[in-house]
């Protein structure tokens, strides 16, 4: 990514910028194939999309070399992949589809002043094969602005990786576990006003938050103003080892997001047993049940609070057992690909080219 305001920055990318493709193994059957190329805004050139096509329609072939003809291709988000992906279909032939994660769906980058998505942005969902929306709530988003041939599949976790303790060992000090971009959408703000309205009302706890983000430094002034500080740590960036073992030796997870089109970090704390305390902002209404949590009003901390003394005085009525098995029933690998497959079936089969 090159910046127009910062041409020093720029220029320095530009003279020391590695453009050597590569292929790296991933997993035994999982392959990254990677050929670096510059972008920029796309009020100039269209951002080099087309020298970013031509990228990725390379690492296609270089994929085709070694396993033969590729069947499907599967995009995540509208914009670039799904656009890149829709110009690669038109000169290969290969279907493609597209599962949307971007929430608030649409993003003003791609809306006009009416909110419409702007024709170039929605060329993609137009062409793909199907349009695979995360949650309930977030199809209703892509359906409402028209997006055709849109199907519900929701995101998964490893269920290998993230699952409980054993044996399960319980926090001296109970202890609330939040991870995420610290920015106004995940709702950090709201989550230390709440802990200071819990604070009245009950004794010691412990608010551990993972991520990092550009308020970071703000809501650290704000926890020391709303004199909290003592109650929460800051981690910082976990790497995926570090969030598991947060996951499992926290009591409960929490993250009064104000928009979530799902919301992985979620799952991930169930598949590990734990409760959660989540808001009503899209993706959580459709994973959180009367046995895995709560789920409150959006910018709402007082609510929050409420919430948050429920879940310690009503703890043991959490069986971390229910909540995997559901997790698993739900959210696993093994329930969600299944699906995906399917999809992927049934477009290959169904599929004619249109040049």
């Amino acid at each position: 990514m090159l910046w127009a305001s910062n041409p020093v920055k720029s220029i320095l990318k530009l003279a020391t910028a590695n453009a050597t493709s590569m292929v790296t193994e991933i997993l035994p059957n999982l392959k990254e194939y990677t050929k670096p190329t510059f972008t920029w805004t796309r009020k100039i050139n269209k951002g080099n999309i087309k020298n970013v096509i031509k990228a990725n329609y390379y690492n296609l072939k270089a994929f085709e070399a070694q396993f033969g003809p590729a069947d499907i291709i599967h995009a995540h988000v509208g914009y670039p992949a799904g656009y890149i992906a829709m110009e690669i279909s038109r000169v290969t032939g290969i279907p493609y589809i597209i599962t949307e994660h971007m929430g608030p769906f649409p993003s003003y980058l791609t809306t006009n002043r009416k909110g419409s998505i702007r024709s170039f942005y929605m060329q993609p969902y137009l062409h793909a094969a199907a349009n695979i929306a995360v949650s309930p709530s977030h199809a209703a988003a892509l359906r409402k602005h028209q997006i055709p041939r849109v199907q519900v599949l929701s995101n998964f976790t490893d269920e290998i990786t993230f699952k409980p303790n054993a044996p399960e060992i319980q926090p001296a000090v109970f202890t609330f576990f939040t991870l995420s971009r610290i920015t106004p959408l995940k709702g950090i703000d709201l989550l230390l006003h709440a802990i200071r309205e819990l604070r009245k009302r009950t004794g010691p706890v412990k608010f551990r938050i993972g991520g990092s983000g550009s308020h970071t430094k703000v809501y650290k002034q704000l926890a020391e103003t709303l004199g909290i500080a003592g109650d929460v740590e800051w981690l910082g960036e976990l790497t995926r080892e570090q969030a598991l073992k947060e996951f499992q030796n926290c009591q409960a997870f929490i993250l009064p997001s104000l928009y979530e089109s799902m919301g992985v970090v979620y799952i991930e704390a169930l598949a590990c047993g734990k409760p959660i305390i989540a808001t009503k902002c899209g993706g959580p209404e459709s994973i959180v049940t009367s046995f895995n949590g709560l789920l409150v009003e959006k910018n709402n901390p007082e609510a929050l609070a409420a919430a948050m003394l429920n879940m310690m005085k009503n703890y043991k009525s959490y069986d971390s057992h229910i909540i995997r098995q559901d997790f698993m029933d739900r959210f696993s690998s093994r329930a969600v690909l299944p699906q995906l497959l399917q999809i992927y079936q049934k477009v290959i089969d169904n599929y004619t080219y249109k040049p």
